[in-house]
C-alpha cells in the first residue's frame, strides 16, 4: 500500500505503489476536489515507499504536474537517524523554498541587485550538456536553473542560451517586485580544447 501526504494535512492512500495511472488519479481527485471549486496545488508530497524499484515511477507522476516530492523508502525508514532526518528536512526545506544557507556580502552590495549566474558544460558522446544557474533573489539563495542540449563543439552563445537567460532575468524580477538586476557576476568554468 502507498501513502502519500500531500497538505492540510491530507493523505492518498493506495492499493498498489507501482500503478501510475491510480497514483495520477488519485492525485487529480485531490487537486481538484477543493471545497471552492478551485483546483489545488500542493506545495510538497512526501512519500513512504516499500520498494525502491517504483521510485523513478513516483517521481516521474509528480514531476509531470510540477508538485515537488519527498520520496522515502522504507529501507532508509527502518535505519532512520539524526543524520538522515536531517537531509531529508533539509530537502524539504529547499523544494519548498526555505533557505539552506546564506552568506555576508560586502555593505557595497546592499543597494545592487547582483544576479550570480553560472554556466558549465559536460561532454557526453557526441553531444554536450551545459548547465545554468542564476539568483533570483537580494541573498542569493534561490536560483533558476536549466540544462541545454547541443552537439558537441558547438557555441553555446546561441537563441537557446538567450533564452534562458532571459528567463533567468524574468524570475529575478518576479523576486524583487518587477526591478531588473543592476549587476551580473558570471561563473564560468575554464575553457579547455576537448
Amino acid at each position: 500500500m502507498l501513502k502519500i501526504k500531500v497538505e492540510e494535512p491530507h493523505f492518498i492512500e493506495l492499493d498498489r505503489e507501482d500503478d501510475a495511472e491510480e497514483l495520477e488519479k488519485a492525485l487529480l481527485s485531490y487537486m481538484m476536489a477543493g471545497s471552492d471549486s478551485k483546483f489545488r496545488h500542493p506545495k510538497i508530497a512526501v512519500c513512504i515507499l516499500d520498494r525502491e524499484t517504483n521510485y523513478k515511477m513516483v517521481k516521474e507522476v509528480f514531476s509531470m504536474y510540477q508538485i515537488p516530492s519527498q520520496v522515502i523508502t522504507c529501507r532508509n525508514g527502518r535505519s532512520f537517524n539524526m543524520s538522515k532526518a536531517s537531509n531529508i528536512l533539509r530537502q524539504v526545506n529547499s523544494k519548498i523554498g526555505g533557505d539552506l544557507y546564506q552568506m555576508k556580502f560586502p555593505a557595497a552590495m546592499d543597494n545592487l541587485r547582483t544576479m550570480l549566474i553560472g554556466i558549465d558544460v559536460y561532454h557526453a558522446g557526441p553531444k554536450s550538456v551545459v548547465g545554468i544557474s542564476a539568483s533570483t533573489n537580494p541573498a542569493m539563495t534561490q536560483y533558476y536553473s536549466k540544462h541545454l542540449v547541443q552537439n558537441r563543439g558547438q557555441e553555446i552563445v546561441d537563441a537557446n542560451l538567450k533564452e534562458t537567460l532571459k528567463g533567468a532575468v524574468e524570475a529575478f524580477q518576479e523576486s524583487h517586485e518587477t526591478a531588473m538586476p543592476t549587476n551580473f557576476v558570471i561563473f564560468r568554468d575554464g575553457v579547455g580544447d576537448a
